[in-house]
């Protein structure tokens, strides 16, 4: 939904397919930089980074492992069950999961050479990133990641619509992961000063994008979806 000239409208199809690949583009572009960086990636990722360094397994695999079974929390979590919304947020997540494993091998090479400061400044760029398009796809209304969704509906069910709080609830079952492989392996990758931003500041991103990026789309709440 939208709001314009005092009048409040409903998205068309096109205008959601639209956002949706925009947002699509824009998140699996940040994940792709914070990983390759290898100066902090947002937790999700970093966790999916250390489940595969446990298991010798692809990172992608951990990434669409993660979408779906957040989408099946989320079904439980909503008041009504939204089948199409809910097979949506599933692509949506495994398409993710591929985007992110091939911008983070394209943009390796490219970043390795590079020193501390830069890769800094790209690693909390693209985690800058990651918010503004989780706003977008958000307030789009149309198919969310499922830890998206997951975050918008524990946002408005648990804490009054607050960003941050619901970014930070998230991402604490995602640090717990990354710990438990911590302990198994003796080594946490992904993890820095990128991570942290992410950890107490992306929801701050996603307020920013809130107000700043198509500043028209509104949010609903997903509960009453």
């Amino acid at each position: 939904m939208y709001y314009l000239n005092g009048e409040y409208f409903e998205l068309t199809l096109k205008q959601k397919i639209t956002y949706f690949f925009i947002s699509l583009a824009i998140i699996s572009f940040g994940n792709g930089l914070s990983i390759a960086a290898q100066l902090g990636a947002a937790p999700w990722s970093a966790s999916a980074v250390n489940l595969a360094n446990v298991t010798h397994l692809p990172t992608m695999l951990f990434l669409a492992i993660e979408a779906i079974l957040a989408a099946v929390i989320n079904l439980f979590m909503v008041e009504k069950i939204n089948w199409r919304r809910a097979i949506g947020n599933v692509i949506f997540g495994l398409l993710f999961s591929l985007f992110v494993a091939e911008f983070a091998i394209l943009f390796h090479p490219l970043l390795a050479p590079l020193s501390l400061i830069p890769k800094l400044i790209v690693d909390l760029f693209g985690i800058c990133c990651i918010g503004i398009g989780v706003s977008v796809i958000q307030r789009a209304n149309f198919v969310l990641h499922p830890l998206d969704n997951l975050t918008n509906v524990a946002r408005f069910k648990f804490f009054r619509g607050s960003a941050p709080l619901g970014q930070l609830s998230n991402f604490i079952f995602a640090v717990t992961i990354s710990l438990i492989c911590w302990a198994l392996s003796g080594k946490l990758l992904s993890y820095g000063i990128g991570t942290i931003y992410c950890f107490f500041l992306q929801g701050n991103n996603i307020a920013w994008g809130d107000k700043h990026l198509f500043k028209h789309l509104l949010h609903i709440d997903p509960t009453k979806i």
